[in-house]
């Protein structure tokens, strides 16, 4: 099958300007003078033609052809995008009159496949394809691209370098020494050398995570103090129903929002109430106790109307360990005694005064989530990996952490610490593809959509 032409429509279906569909393998150049029209018999590669797609001489649309002969091509084959109107019945005609010429679909991911497999990329790259496509942020999508240009594949080549010249030293060793302990070779600094690396990579990764996935943010505080209120304001809608009466909201309300790229998971949670009146009540306030504990940061609301109570002191006891912004809503109405004693009781506490309902210091609550945008933007992180490439990085490093270790003693074994840096190696290999279980790749590609 990997010999076959393949053809699929890479851009979404749909009525548009422009619909891109593109063919790959050796009959591609036979598909495009057979169903190309004023098309020049000698095609200059990466030029763009202007043209019609025609079926037994009749035109079925304008179009604009460009060829990419192998290997300088996405996939190292010949191949043609031909870029026509995005209309699903041209679409449907012009693909099915491809395959009516000596080609076939493609598979979910084939042509980065063949990328793959005709080492345009490797597999880190191939997989960072689809990642930059379906990425949730800006940064994510920025730091994918740089896994696509193959910047986290240089340095595992490196690493496995580094590991080859070390397993190169040791073999010597063993091949020619009659003592086979490591006193005189010096190979901590290697070792500790890429154990670093990998530790630099595996450190960010839940970083890299909040980049794709956003920001985890519940809305937290006892009944009838405003969350909803702030919670429509954030998403600029009425997501949420607002009621004067107390415990409106009796489970969770999740929505996601951008902040300067970046994806925030805001949650209204039910309001805490000392006086549980009834078993729904009960299990949306077990809930809301779990929404804050796996949250990454929170806004507790006060009451600026109403005297602090165990309740608060509750949810401030649940909260003191997160990322929080504490804010007293409902100003326009305070009294300040009330305001005084929340002071007194918060005295260590960075505490804002907010109305939701006249839109007053609202900034403070953006201004936060801004700071927790600048916090991950200014970390020092340089890779991102999936949960894949982790999985085996792990693996990795536990293979050289205790090489380390060993190393020290002076009864070091040559042939022990050869065998470990050999199955450091092959681990290497499973993640850059250097691998030849077609199981493990095909389960990688059929994450792809159909025409990448």
């Amino acid at each position: 099958m990997d010999d076959d032409t393949i053809a699929a429509l890479s851009t979404p279906v749909g009525i548009a300007g422009i619909a891109l569909i593109r063919v790959s393998g050796k009959n591609t150049l036979g598909i495009i003078n057979n169903i190309v029209e004023r098309i020049p018999k000698k095609i200059i590669p990466k030029r763009a033609y202007h043209a019609f797609i025609v079926n037994e001489s009749k035109r079925v649309d304008e179009c604009v052809v460009t060829l990419y002969k192998k290997p300088n091509s996405y996939t190292g084959e010949d191949v043609a995008e031909i870029s026509i109107h995005s209309n699903p019945f041209i679409i449907e005609e012009v693909l099915d009159l491809i395959l009516r010429n000596n080609a076939r679909g493609a598979l979910p991911g084939e042509f980065t496949y063949r990328a793959f497999k005709n080492r345009k990329i490797d597999l880190i790259q191939a997989e960072s394809v689809n990642e930059l496509i379906n990425a949730n942020s800006k940064y994510y999508a920025s730091m994918k691209f740089d896994n696509l240009e193959g910047k986290l594949s240089e340095l595992i080549k490196k690493l496995r370098a580094n590991l080859i010249k070390l397993g190169i030293k040791i073999e010597t060793i063993i091949e020619f020494e009659e003592d086979q302990f490591l006193e005189e070779i010096d190979i901590i600094d290697e070792i500790q050398k890429s154990s670093k690396i990998i530790e630099k990579i595996l450190l960010n990764s839940r970083f890299t995570e909040v980049l794709n996935k956003g920001l985890s943010i519940v809305v937290a505080g006892k009944v009838n103090v405003g969350k909803s209120s702030l919670f429509n304001l954030l998403l600029m809608e009425d997501r949420s129903i607002t009621s004067h009466t107390p415990g409106t909201t009796r489970d969770f309300i999740r929505e996601r929002v951008y902040i300067n790229g970046l994806p925030f998971e805001i949650t209204d949670v039910a309001g805490i109430d000392k006086v549980i009146k009834d078993s729904v009540e009960q299990e949306g306030i077990k809930r809301t106790y779990e929404k804050i504990k796996k949250s990454d940061a929170v806004v507790f609301m006060l009451d600026a109307s109403r005297e602090l109570d165990e309740t608060d002191l509750k949810i401030f006891k649940t909260i003191k360990d997160k990322q929080r912004l504490i804010v007293i809503n409902k100003i326009d109405i305070a009294n300040r005694n009330i305001l005084k004693k929340i002071r007194s009781n918060f005295e260590k506490e960075k505490i804002y005064e907010i109305s939701v309902k006249e839109n007053i210091n609202i900034d403070v609550v953006f201004s936060f989530l801004n700071g927790l945008v600048n916090n991950i933007k200014n970390r020092d992180i340089n890779f991102i990996v999936n949960q894949r490439q982790k999985e085996l990085l792990k693996r990795l490093e536990g293979f050289l952490r205790p090489l380390v270790k060993m190393s020290k003693t002076k009864e070091s074994n040559a042939e022990i610490i050869a065998e470990e840096i050999r199955s450091a190696i092959k681990v290497i290999a499973e993640l850059t593809g250097n691998i030849s279980s077609d199981e493990i790749l095909n389960g990688i590609f059929s994450e792809f959509c159909v025409g990448k």
